[in-house]
């Protein structure tokens, strides 16, 4: 068993969010009197508000809680995105703000060390949110690096995959 522990990781937080954000009516629910309502839906609140921070797991980055600013220029992201402008548009009014840039969970990474050494960086995902800090002109991105093979990087783009890391 310990050859797969790697392999098992917790149920996806996005997949719990789903299951458990909206509590299921039950009989002392309905039974709740006045006095006790606050209480009840104060517990609701609390359980959503757990679950909402949770949403920046994937399950590539369940395992890895490390956040680096990664630089722009280095991230290769070899499969052309499509966006929704609104929420490209959403991201960009939020990174500009302060206060509310930290609720920009980070982008995964594939880091791969090539076969003769140097770094490579691909990303596959967080295709707004990379938009939205590019035409910011920010020099970095929030990411979790994730660090991978050559077969990962494979697995994503096939016979595609740059021939330079092997």
């Amino acid at each position: 068993m310990n050859f797969i522990k790697h392999f098992i990781l917790p149920p996806s937080r996005r997949c719990l969010y789903r299951c458990r954000a909206t509590p299921t009516p039950t009989p002392q629910r309905a039974l709740a009197t006045e006095s006790n309502n606050h209480l009840i839906s104060q517990q609701s609140n609390n359980l959503h508000q757990k679950n909402m921070a949770c949403l920046d797991t994937t399950v590539h980055s369940a395992g890895i809680a490390e956040v680096h600013d990664v630089p722009m220029e280095v991230i290769k992201r070899p499969i052309p995105s499509v966006l929704d402008e609104l929420k490209v548009q959403s991201l960009m009014t939020t990174i500009n703000q302060e206060s509310s840039e930290a609720e920009v969970p980070p982008v995964d990474i594939l880091w791969i060390v090539g076969s003769e050494g140097g770094n490579y960086y691909f990303s596959f995902g967080g295709c707004h949110r990379f938009e939205a800090y590019k035409r910011l002109n920010r020099p970095t991105i929030k990411a979790k690096l994730v660090r991978s093979t050559l077969g990962d990087l494979y697995h994503y783009m096939g016979s595609s995959a740059p021939k330079y890391l092997a």
